[in-house]
């Protein structure tokens, strides 16, 4: 069923989250459960005199702002807004904090303790044997400076390098996530292998401006900050321009796709947990995967109508008020009197005074979600307008446990296209036991990711590097 604690609806790629990555002194990290019906869900603090910020791993929640934060004396109030609407009141001790979660009218006891930290071996630390350069370079109308880091083999010549692009949500250049640093620890073991790497904070991130423009920003904008690093890659003495490739994590896979469509002057892309098929089949498939664990199946291919339907009317409708209104009438009618009530319960309908009523605010905001730009190009991304376009090699690699971009389905997607149009140069890897960040791990669920000391599979590092090497070859050819 869809519990009552409805944080966030999660139908990303990777997060769509509000992320701050400005490191704060004095940080202490509390976490706990609040426990609906059956379900646990995990919540995670970080305080400090001035500022709190919530990271819920199960649903890729990272760094998202408090509204109000009172952290004075013994008490402490906590108030979220935007996405969500609740707050958090306790009572606190050295090594406690005893309060409640309070959302959508209901309290739920939650007792904070302080968060335990993990190892992360693969982390590397200097010196280095290779140079790291500070970088910052312009796109083309200068509207937005980049920040980032470049780390070279020592040798005097001239290397292939990889541009590292994240996933959805901003990241900062280690794409930063659950404590892990995937780019750092890609960037360190492809340099050692003499590849050279750029990996780069996204725009409104870090080192990097463009915060005023995310309102509106798309995957296709994010294609044009990627060729902003090829053009800055070009006039570097260091770096063999015709060896320019890209890396790129879930929607980061995405556009490098985009950006390999675009132009003929990339030497390899490799896509790891990225898309294969359009982007209405991608959200359809996360979405079905959460129910699946969740309710049982007639519920679900219920839900998956109505879902399906609404999808269908943001894509035909762009109008978003007239698209709302729209779907807010279908979800109305007599069809969904007729559903069980978990079906009913999803869609936010509820029993008051013997009759049958919806928050329509609440399941509003639920499909206004997906009428921001982001996720509109998103659901009207169609990969047979991209992919066949591409001359580069093509690796794509997404492991058999990830939740959220699902290995037989965009796998199968990039090879029915590029066979389809007759492309050669491509190989797909489907890895057992590895989750969306490519990690050995248990569930695939994101509220393991944390807990799970690898940050990145040796095996994959390994089939990258190799691969890259490969294509990059002086005598290779497309």
């Amino acid at each position: 069923m869809k519990y009552t604690i409805t944080l966030i609806l999660l139908l990303s790629i990777l997060s769509c989250s509000n992320k701050e990555q400005k490191k704060d002194e004095n940080v202490t990290k509390w976490e706990g459960e609040i426990k609906v019906n059956e379900f646990e869900l995990k919540l995670i603090f970080k305080l400090n005199d001035k500022k709190c910020l919530l990271d819920v791993p199960a649903q890729a929640v990272q760094n998202y702002p408090a509204a109000e934060y009172d952290n004075s004396g013994d008490t402490i109030k906590i108030t979220f807004t935007g996405m969500f609407k609740a707050r958090f009141e306790g009572i606190k001790t050295n090594d406690v904090i005893v309060g409640d979660w309070i959302q959508l009218g209901k309290n739920y006891p939650l007792t904070l303790r302080k968060k335990k930290e993990y190892n992360r071996p693969q982390n590397p630390t200097p010196p280095f044997p290779y140079k790291e350069e500070f970088v910052s370079y312009f796109n083309q109308d200068k509207s937005i400076k980049f920040g980032g880091t470049l780390t070279i083999p020592k040798q005097e010549n001239k290397y292939p390098v990889a541009i590292l692009i994240s996933g959805s949500g901003q990241e900062d250049r280690d794409e930063t996530l659950f404590g892990h640093k995937p780019f750092l620890v890609i960037a360190d073991y492809l340099t050692r292998e003499g590849i050279a790497v750029l990996r780069v904070d996204d725009r409104g991130i870090g080192q990097t401006t463009g915060k005023e423009t995310l309102v509106n920003a798309t995957s296709h904008d994010f294609a044009m900050d990627v060729i902003a690093g090829i053009e800055f890659l070009k006039n570097r003495h260091d770096i063999d321009p015709a060896k320019i490739g890209l890396i790129g994590h879930s929607e980061g896979g995405l556009i490098a796709s985009i950006v390999g469509a675009k132009r003929n002057d990339i030497a390899f892309i490799v896509s790891i947990a990225g898309v294969g098929v359009s982007g209405e089949e991608l959200i359809l498939s996360q979405i079905e995967t959460s129910l699946q664990q969740k309710i049982n199946s007639p519920s679900i291919d219920s839900i998956m109508a109505f879902e399906k339907g609404a999808i269908d009317i943001i894509n035909k409708e762009q109008n978003n008020r007239l698209a709302e209104v729209i779907i807010m009438q279908k979800l109305m009618g007599k069809r969904i009197q007729k559903q069980d009530s978990i079906v009913k319960k999803y869609f936010e309908l509820e029993i008051k005074d013997g009759f049958e009523s919806y928050d329509i605010k609440e399941l509003g905001k639920r499909y206004k979600r997906l009428m921001l730009p982001w996720y509109r190009y998103l659901l009207s991304y169609n990969p047979e307008e991209f992919l066949p376009e591409i001359k580069a090699p093509f690796l794509a690699l997404n492991g058999e446990e990830d939740k959220q971009v699902l290995s037989a389905l965009n796998l199968n997607g990039f090879k029915t296209i590029f066979d389809k149009y007759g492309k050669r140069n491509y190989k797909t890897i489907s890895y057992p036991g590895l989750n969306h960040f490519l990690q050995h791990c248990q569930t695939g669920n994101y509220d393991e990711v944390e807990t799970i000391e690898e940050t990145i599979s040796p095996e994959v590092l390994i089939d990258i590097s190799t691969w890259i090497k490969e294509q990059t070859k002086e005598s290779s050819t497309n």
